[in-house]
């Protein structure tokens, strides 16, 4: 699994090193106090950095909840949806529950924790759930120590592919940042973001994405067959970030035409090389809100 996903390294230019270590990132004074991040400069793969899609879900996320206080945009979508259908939301009552998926450093995730835990009264009671591969927890959690959100953050280890643990399973907002950059692993993303959003009322689906390869495409060729990808435009950046081959994208689950019948193992098995990194990545999971979208571009 750290031979596959560390090859994310060579596909990108590293960070100049004065951006490694440890950084204070407030998003141009949106969130104060800032967030401490700590970027081990990929000794724990290519996810122990932070890249700019996770900068751009972050700076959505702080513009989207009003005036920096958390009273909108996620919470708004959960509480819309658990006043009507309660039961199939997140595994524990009355609480919002966000997962990030490939957290990395954890940026994105502790973003939300951090804005929950400044704003409890606006936000209520949510929980931030950021997952990497196992390599990848202890600098998530050191990040979620330092940041002191241990009350509303965890870090676990979550494979792409996995059947998903109970904890995991029926979250209210799903993010993602930087996801898409290894076609190997695009079926076990597909499978994971397919488990994530089973069920009558799937959560919110936030995908931040930096162009880099015409492979990429595949990606999203692959998931339109079950999602509709609808590009996000309505932050204030926008362009500025598209410059820079970055988007943003809510991923909408289509209603299902049959049932979808495919176990992770399957939909690994359909494509030629992934037996092999199935292989390759050993991996048991432990245990360890919104305000509207525009709707510019379907990919």
């Amino acid at each position: 699994m750290e031979g596959i996903f560390g090859s994310f390294g060579d596909l990108v230019p590293a960070r100049p090193t004065e951006h490694l270590g440890n950084s204070d990132l407030s998003f141009g004074g949106k969130l104060s106090p800032p967030l401490h991040i700590g970027e081990d400069g990929g000794a724990s793969g290519c996810g122990g950095k932070v890249w700019i899609a996770g900068e751009l879900l972050c700076e959505y996320i702080l513009e989207k909840s009003e005036n920096g206080d958390g009273s909108g945009l996620l919470w708004q979508h959960h509480r819309a949806a658990t006043d009507a259908h309660e039961s199939q939301k997140s595994h524990v009552k009355g609480k919002t529950h966000v997962l990030e998926l490939g957290s990395g450093t954890g940026v994105v995730g502790l973003c939300v924790a951090l804005l929950a835990q400044q704003h409890p009264t606006e936000m209520g009671d949510v929980h931030v759930t950021v997952t990497d591969i196992g390599e990848l927890v202890p600098l998530m959690q050191s990040n979620i120590d330092s940041n002191h959100v241990s009350s509303v953050a965890s870090a676990e280890s979550l494979c792409w592919g996995s059947a998903l643990i109970q904890e995991h399973q029926h979250p209210d907002v799903v993010l993602a940042a930087d996801c898409v950059y290894l076609e190997a692993a695009f079926p076990l993303l597909e499978r994971t973001l397919m488990d994530l959003t089973d069920g009558d009322h799937p959560p919110l689906v936030l995908m931040a994405y930096r162009k880099r390869r015409k492979a990429d495409r595949h990606f999203f060729q692959r998931i339109k067959h079950n999602f509709d990808v609808v590009e996000v435009s309505d932050y204030e950046h926008f362009a500025e970030y598209r410059k820079q081959r970055t988007s943003l994208f809510e991923l909408v689950r289509r209603e299902p035409s049959a049932p979808i019948q495919a176990s992770a193992k399957e939909v690994v098995s359909q494509d030629a090389g992934i037996p092999l990194l199935k292989k390759q990545l050993p991996c048991t999971p432990s245990v360890s809100v919104a305000t509207p979208i525009s709707i510019t571009t379907v990919v």
